[in-house]
């Protein structure tokens, strides 16, 4: 049995026990065995380090368990298919996914609780807990007529979801004959932040209004805000928000057109600057005060440090590569949504225009790691919000490989269809302070959004007033 270590970045406790569970909905029937007979192989032969179990150690920090040998009654996966001879759109009719149109507004679409229940198998567990000697990847298919859902179920600790999205690569290179590249990582702690953190100015690591490591009571103090909060208001909603692509582009054309005569240099705004800027003001229509907000955005360090930095090494590396840009400043009500959205660059800027940025920032995960420290990010008595982009971790994913045959013939060249939802808080978390980019299609972003049960009502309220978001 081969003994892996797992890295601080991986284990932090926010994501430690979680399961990921990720829904890729294809506009297409795939072939079940080709598929499964594919992911064999990579385990087998290629990247094993996927067969391996996560055990606690007696101090609790995680570590692989890798045989040496893969015995013939070993379960590498777990996988499991169940079939629907109706069309997708009858068969998951609750998703109501033919109101997303391209050409309107803002749609508010049912959360991943519902994907959850229709695609999720009911005795998965959705914690590491739950069943500790289950394997790293739990695949379901769901095959309709005209479709499939492709379930997919990984340990955060395992990897992000650029680290899924490489996975599946490999999954579906080899069905085209395509070995992947060698797992990078697979038994070295290949990111950076390792000097002892004394050695790391205190001014970088204590900075206030980003990443940091707290202080004795400083934990408290941001807290209780959160407690009062969630204490006055303790009911919340969850749903999907639908952007239509020619909707976020005309707004971000118009924003970056205003901030440039107003500041006189262009804010480089992207798609998911805007959509950020949407969130953070959703967020808080149901608040009246002026806090101060720590706006987060996670980031993906693959392309943007020397150990990730050419194509092969990208491919190659499945786990957490991830840190954390985050903009403070005095939230109002009357701050519009493309300054929210200008600050969120530059805070972005900041972050992955500065490799010793990069650098401490991942040296404040190992150290929040090693004191037993949460990734939330915010000032004390101050508040915040997390926004996540997963979108690029589908970005050149194609399964037209996992097709049949006769399936193939029948799309005369054009690639499969891609839609994506996913799932990574469990019962009982908070889902009004963050946000995900579940996937960009082509027609739009879908995003995962919750809130108070009043919250909610007046982003409907407001969506139903100004849908094209032209005041927001």
């Amino acid at each position: 049995m081969e003994v892996i270590p797992i890295s601080a970045p991986d284990c932090m406790d926010d994501f430690c026990n979680t399961r990921v569970r990720t829904f890729f909905i294809l506009d297409d029937r795939v072939d079940e065995p080709k598929l499964r007979e594919s992911l064999t192989r990579l385990i087998r032969d290629h990247w094993r380090k996927l067969g391996a179990r996560i055990v606690a150690q007696k101090n609790k920090r995680p570590v692989y368990h890798l045989p040496k040998v893969f015995d013939d009654n070993y379960e590498l996966f777990r996988w499991s298919a169940d079939e629907s001879h109706s069309p997708f759109d009858v068969a998951a009719a609750e998703l109501h996914l033919k109101t997303a149109k391209p050409d309107g507004g803002v749609a508010v679409l049912p959360s991943t609780v519902v994907y959850e229940a229709l695609f999720h198998p009911r005795h998965w567990p959705i914690t590491l807990d739950a069943e500790p000697d289950a394997p790293m990847l739990l695949v379901h298919l769901s095959l309709f007529s005209d479709a499939t859902v492709i379930t997919i179920s990984h340990p955060h600790i395992l990897g992000d979801q650029l680290g899924l999205g490489n996975i599946i690569k490999a999954w579906l290179g080899l069905l085209e004959d395509k070995a992947p590249p060698p797992m990078l990582g697979h038994s070295e702690d290949i990111l950076p932040g390792q000097k002892p953190f004394a050695q790391y100015p205190r001014s970088e690591t204590c900075k206030k209004g980003r990443h940091h490591v707290y202080g004795r009571f400083e934990r408290l103090c941001v807290l209780l805000p959160f407690v009062w909060e969630m204490t006055v208001e303790s009911k919340e909603e969850r749903a999907t928000l639908f952007f239509p692509l020619p909707l976020v582009q005309s707004l971000r054309e118009r924003h970056t057109a205003a901030l440039t005569e107003k500041y006189g240099a262009s804010p480089e705004l992207t798609n998911a600057d805007i959509i950020s800027g949407i969130m953070a003001k959703f967020a808080r229509l149901s608040s009246k005060g002026k806090p101060m907000l720590s706006l987060t955005q996670t980031i993906n360090l693959r392309g943007r440090i020397p150990a990730l930095s050419s194509p092969q090494s990208q491919a190659g590396y499945i786990h957490n590569a991830l840190v954390y840009a985050t903009s403070h400043f005095r939230y109002d009500p009357s701050l519009p949504a493309s300054e929210i959205a200008r600050l969120n660059r530059a805070a972005i800027a900041e972050v992955i225009g500065d490799p010793a940025t990069m650098e401490v920032l991942l040296a404040v995960t190992r150290e929040k790691y090693r004191r037993g420290q949460s990734l939330h990010i915010c000032e004390p008595f101050g508040r915040s919000y997390h926004m996540t982009n997963w979108a690029p971790a589908w970005r050149g994913l194609d399964f037209t490989p996992a097709l049949g045959e006769s399936a193939k013939e029948g799309r005369e060249g054009r690639k499969v269809g891609l839609m994506v939802m996913g799932e990574w808080t469990l019962p009982g978390m908070p889902v009004r302070y963050a946000s995900f980019i579940t996937s960009k299609s082509e027609d739009g972003y879908w995003v995962s959004f919750g809130a108070t049960t009043r919250g909610m009502k007046l982003v409907r309220e407001y969506l139903a007033e100004d849908p094209m978001l032209e005041r927001l």
